[in-house]
């Protein structure tokens, strides 16, 4: 069943793409006849041709337009630790395969879907929501319906088709992967109510909030035997623009009041809250991001033994010209987590790894090179991380390395 329903989406999404590359095709005629009868430049006719986004303009009455879009990143992995008991993997993989569409009613209504064909665990919706939007004096941005990532954990609501390396970090994916025993859940995607807006009256001041499941990656409803208890979250940020570069500071909350705090591992309940203050700066070419992730864990441990686990991440990277073969950037990104008991695998941090025990704390660098060929929508990207956890939680084991290779192409269309 589950087959025969993807076999159906692809279908009618493989009609949808023909009909775009009709319209894609006559949209380049006419840039063509421009050109000949001298009224553009090639190169002014290369420019729109690369910026330019395909879409369909169907005859359903009320309905403005439909926007495809769609994203493949294939990659190699290289892993290995000396955790005990675990082997190195190395493998190909498809590592996304995103096909969406996004519809234009009018009056500021829009909806927007995709689809990971990549990703069985969470189900394969990446997200869907309807958005209205508003351009009043005092209600200004998106208000969206559906299921979507919240504000918090930059590295993880960031597209993962811009992300300046091939994975996300230890201290990330342990605030957003679904929750268990150790990681906490608190980030990605959940199915709610989300507002983000600026303020008209203050130039560069942006804030956000949403009501939504507890419970992420899960955009059907909540499993059995978990709460419906409330995800409550906030956010602001101030953005500004300078001769030299531009800079964004900001911060965002999340609280929940009694969520499961063992996941699927069994079920014990607490008040969880979450404080991620965050900056990101461009200055003559130098890229700059940093967060620090913090959440307080009601009986994150055991009953009546809390948990404050508290995690952070630092990037850098530059971008040099090549010309016509795009832009070469080095990357480096410095991650680091505690705990605070409630423990962590080298898998929960290290995509992909082998792992056997649980440790208290993690850090990582991450040394990468980036070729934008086409910026992000043809890039590949190859880097090593090294990571190291200690604090294990069997005396035997008190510490472990993991090293992980990646490479990985992505095309946007």
């Amino acid at each position: 069943m589950h087959m025969n329903k993807s076999i159906i989406t692809l279908t009618i999404l493989a009609a949808a793409f023909c009909a775009a590359a009709s319209l894609q095709a006559q949209d380049k005629q006419t840039l063509d006849l421009l050109v000949s009868k001298g009224l553009i430049s090639r190169a002014e006719a290369d420019t729109v041709a690369k910026k330019s986004a395909t879409v369909i303009k169907p005859n359903q009455k009320g309905i403005k337009s439909l926007k495809l879009e769609g994203r493949l990143q294939v990659q190699y992995e290289y892993l290995d630790n000396n955790d005990a008991g675990t082997d190195p993997k190395s493998t190909f993989l498809l590592r996304r395969i995103f096909l969406g569409m996004g519809a234009d009613l009018g009056g500021g209504w829009k909806a927007n879907i995709v689809a990971d064909f990549a990703n069985e665990k969470g189900g394969y919706i990446e997200k869907a929501h309807i958005s209205k939007e508003f351009d009043g004096d005092i209600f200004n941005g998106t208000a969206d319906f559906g299921y979507k990532k919240i504000n918090f954990a930059v590295e993880e609501y960031e597209s993962s088709s811009k992300l300046w390396t091939v994975e996300r970090s230890l201290a990330t994916r342990y605030f957003a992967e679904g929750a268990d025993k150790r990681k906490l859940g608190l980030a990605g995607r959940h199915t709610g109510v989300f507002w983000n807006g600026k303020v008209n009256q203050l130039k560069g001041l942006y804030y956000g909030a949403s009501v939504s499941t507890a419970y992420n990656n899960s955009p059907i409803g909540v499993p059995e035997g978990y709460t419906n208890n409330l995800m409550y979250t906030a956010n602001a940020a101030y953005k500004a623009k300078f001769d030299c570069g531009k800079i964004e500071v900001g911060a965002n909350l999340a609280y929940t009041n009694g969520t499961n705090v063992m996941g699927k591992d069994g079920y014990r309940y607490g008040d969880m809250f979450g404080f991620n203050p965050y900056i990101k700066a461009s200055i003559m070419g130098l890229d700059i991001w940093g967060e620090l992730l913090m959440a307080h864990v009601e009986n994150g441990i055991s009953d009546g033994v809390n948990a404050t686990p508290m995690g952070a991440n630092l990037g850098f990277e530059y971008k040099f010209d090549a010309g016509d073969l795009g832009q070469i950037a080095p990357t480096v990104r410095l991650s680091w987590l505690d705990t605070d008991g409630r423990g962590v695998k080298i898998s929960d941090g290290v995509r992909d790894s082998n792992a056997t025990n649980t440790f208290d704390r993690g850090k990582s660098i991450y040394v990468g090179l980036n070729w934008y060929i086409n910026g992000n929508a043809i890039k590949y990207q190859l880097g090593y991380e090294y990571a190291r956890f200690e604090g294990g939680h069997n005396s035997a084991f008190s510490s472990a390395d993991a090293n992980a290779f990646r490479t990985q192409i992505q095309i946007l269309f």
